[in-house]
């Protein structure tokens, strides 16, 4: 098949970056896989496209008119015909759905979070019909796309979009001795709530200076948010907090961490968070997405019953006081990925799914 990967934009993220281990995957099986991007933004997952050989195109740039990507992308497709368009993040679904129905392609739609995102109102039902079949990256957004969006269990499939990296690092268990290293990363965007994050070490270095004085946070990543959490961190005068940018190699970062915090006010499968359980990180999470699944039913991290930074600050506590809990569920969470995230877990899924287009979708547009 010839596959249109249609994407709302090159910018860093979790949807993003784990394209080029798709873009493997259907090149392997002999498919031919091309990126096709509504908008650059900051163009972090272009770099990473380049280094594995996947090819891409810019349907528009960041200010163009909205409806410059859409037509882009129907004279793309008129010229030169895919299979299938396989669609990924709301602007891309839109741009995939309104091309795909005018040339009578099928479309193939990601949905990576438990939120509407584009699909608001009346719309949700009408669009999401423009799509033959939806992926969910994880149990958590399929639940999503049959009880909030409406599609029917029968155009629902599961693939998540997560798989054991080949290298991990050793861990660096927390003893209570020295610095305790928390970290967070993603893109710096107000979704993932780094506000909060941010205000959790202030609540800490002013309740229990002493404590304090032994934490250090760190968030890796780039995006719009980044000034104003600057502002933020020098308005609150924390010296143990920092900004320490964008890295290609996560588990670079990971390693140097003792817990892990994703507190976002909505997310999918969340491939950041699957990345620190796979690096043996305890975790501190909000109750969304595949989170409120895997962390509240495996001892591996906490959920949190209030999102503010004062609740966020004595779950950080709880980890920094209890080494050997620290510990524990830092075992747990490596062995948790090992069982359920294998590269060949990772294949049959989307051979599965693979299968299903081939033998249901395409006869049909024939």
């Amino acid at each position: 098949m010839k596959i249109y990967y249609v994407i709302s934009s090159l910018e860093g993220g979790g949807a993003e970056f784990v394209v080029p281990d798709l873009a493997e995957f259907f090149t392997s099986l002999g498919h031919s896989f091309k990126v096709l991007a509504c908008l650059p933004r900051d163009m972090e997952t272009a770099a990473l496209l380049e280094k594995r050989n996947v090819p891409y195109q810019l349907l528009s740039l960041n200010g163009d008119h909205r409806l410059k990507s859409t037509y882009n992308l129907l004279k793309t497709v008129r010229n030169d015909p895919p299979d299938i368009l396989w669609t990924s993040l709301s602007r891309g679904a839109l741009d995939g759905q309104i091309v795909g129905k005018l040339c009578k392609i099928p479309v193939i739609s990601w949905k990576h979070s438990a939120n509407l995102a584009a699909y608001t109102g009346p719309m949700v039902r009408l669009l999401q019909r423009l799509s033959q079949l939806w992926i969910a990256d994880s149990d958590g957004v399929a639940d999503f796309l049959q009880n909030n969006m409406k599609v029917s269990v029968n155009r629902i499939m599961t693939w998540p979009l997560f798989k054991i990296p080949t290298h991990l690092p050793d861990p660096k268990p927390w003893n209570g001795q020295g610095i305790f290293h928390i970290g967070s990363m993603g893109r710096l965007h107000p979704v993932k709530n780094f506000d909060m994050m941010i205000r959790s070490i202030h609540y800490i270095n002013q309740k229990y200076p002493e404590i304090g004085k032994r934490i250090q946070l760190s968030i890796a990543g780039a995006g719009e948010e980044e000034a104003k959490l600057r502002s933020l961190i020098e308005e609150l005068n924390l010296p143990n907090v920092a900004l320490v940018g964008f890295y290609t190699n996560v588990m670079d970062y990971l390693k140097n961490l003792q817990l892990y915090i994703q507190v976002s006010t909505y997310e999918g499968m969340c491939i950041a968070l699957h990345e620190a359980l796979a690096a043996g990180l305890p975790v501190i999470s909000t109750d969304v997405g595949e989170m409120r699944f895997c962390v509240r039913n495996n001892p591996i991290g906490t959920l949190l019953n209030q999102h503010s930074s004062e609740a966020l600050g004595e779950a950080i506590i709880e980890y920094f006081n209890n080494s050997e809990k620290t510990q524990q569920f830092g075992s747990n969470a490596r062995t948790y990925i090992q069982s359920r995230y294998s590269q060949k877990a990772f294949q049959n899924a989307g051979q599965a799914i693979l299968h299903r287009i081939e033998s249901e979708i395409l006869p049909r547009f024939v």
